[in-house]
């Protein structure tokens, strides 16, 4: 994953039902780590759920990939992987420039698509 984000990477969190781990933290971007803001953001990428059932969603925008929460210090991306569990990616600004490549080369990376 390293490869597709660059230094742009800045965390790498897992989570199931009942928790969240980090699998990676770059080193000087720690500071919210375990903080009550990054719980909150955390807790509010999880719960933002855009998965659509219908057959017409699954016609004309095929199969839900990833939710990108883009802020001016950070973006922040969410890959689903079952109803409970998936990853997130927190990457400095600079990894929004071609957003749909890069999402589909780190799902490959992460789930072997």
């Amino acid at each position: 994953m390293k490869a597709h984000a660059g230094e742009a990477l800045q965390a790498i969190v897992v989570y199931d039902e009942t928790r969240h781990r980090d699998v990676y933290r770059r080193e000087g971007s720690d500071g919210l780590h375990a903080s009550d803001l990054e719980t909150e953001v955390l807790e509010d990428v999880r719960a933002d759920r855009r998965r659509r059932e219908s057959p017409a969603a699954s016609e004309h925008e095929g199969e839900y990939r990833a939710s990108a929460h883009v802020f001016d210090e950070r973006v922040i991306l969410h890959l689903p992987r079952g109803e409970n569990t998936g990853t997130i990616l927190i990457l400095d600004t600079t990894a929004a420039r071609n957003l749909a490549e890069f999402v589909a080369d780190i799902r490959s990376d992460i789930y072997d698509e």
